[in-house]
């Protein structure tokens, strides 16, 4: 803005402005670019999350219940790595 503020005469015939102005217009093409690429890659990221909610939401069932078998005695008092290891059966039985 400066450079067109400042242009003396005619500004087609400032080769330094018409050059920032070239590379202005490069670098806002690379980023809009960037950014619908970008979108499309958060709905991407979004799409495969919600594939994996199921999964979580039934881990998270399969821990709770498990931790909670501790408040009905304390014999049963579970690991973490316990429950990983029953989590990765169930997950390669379905």
């Amino acid at each position: 803005m400066r450079l067109i503020g400042e242009a003396q005469g005619h500004i087609l015939e400032d080769e330094e402005l018409i050059l920032t102005l070239d590379t202005s217009k490069i670098t806002s093409d690379s980023a809009n670019k960037r950014m619908k690429q970008s979108k499309i890659t958060q709905e991407e990221i979004s799409a495969t999350r919600e594939n994996y909610r199921v999964v979580a939401k039934r881990g998270s069932v399969l821990y709770f219940a498990i931790a909670d078998l501790a408040l009905i005695d304390p014999m049963y008092q579970y690991s973490l790595e316990f429950f990983q290891k029953l989590f990765k059966r169930r997950m390669e039985v379905s």
